[in-house]
């Protein structure tokens, strides 16, 4: 008896541990999903109108402003892009003749990994928004 006991008890705090991380998991990962949706131009101007919520007379006022804060917020991100894109080149230029060859591989199978190619494969709707910003505003 004291034995299906035990045996009971550990399943519920087996399984109560195992709900306990995928509802962890799965808040965190919606939150950062949100979070996420505030570099694309739509998702900027949608979470600015929803967290104001102006009325109709400001809604006028409101949205070019909003507009023009997406546009430069957008502006912002592609331009890290891309100097950031120019700095890890430069980065692995001036690491290459220093590394081993095993090291090499390492850099190597990391670029594949991260590759734009590869980011396709996954998909969208897996992982929040895609890369440059796209796709809708999250759902409430």
């Amino acid at each position: 008896m004291k034995t299906r006991s035990l045996l009971l008890l550990s399943l519920i705090l087996i399984i109560g541990f195992i709900l306990g991380w995928l509802s962890s998991t799965y808040v965190s990962n919606r939150r950062l999903k949100e979070f996420r949706s505030y570099a694309s131009y739509e998702g900027f101007r949608y979470h600015a109108l929803d967290m104001l919520n102006p009325t109709e007379e400001q809604k006028g006022k409101i949205i070019p402003v909003i507009e023009e804060f997406s546009e430069k917020n957008q502006e912002l991100k592609l331009r890290y892009r891309k100097e950031f894109g120019q700095m890890m080149k430069k980065y692995r230029e001036e690491l290459t003749p220093l590394l081993t060859d095993e090291q090499l591989r390492c850099i190597e199978k990391g670029k594949r990994r991260n590759s734009p190619s590869n980011m396709r494969r996954r998909g969208p709707g897996r992982g929040g928004r895609q890369r440059d910003g796209s796709g809708p505003p999250p759902s409430r």
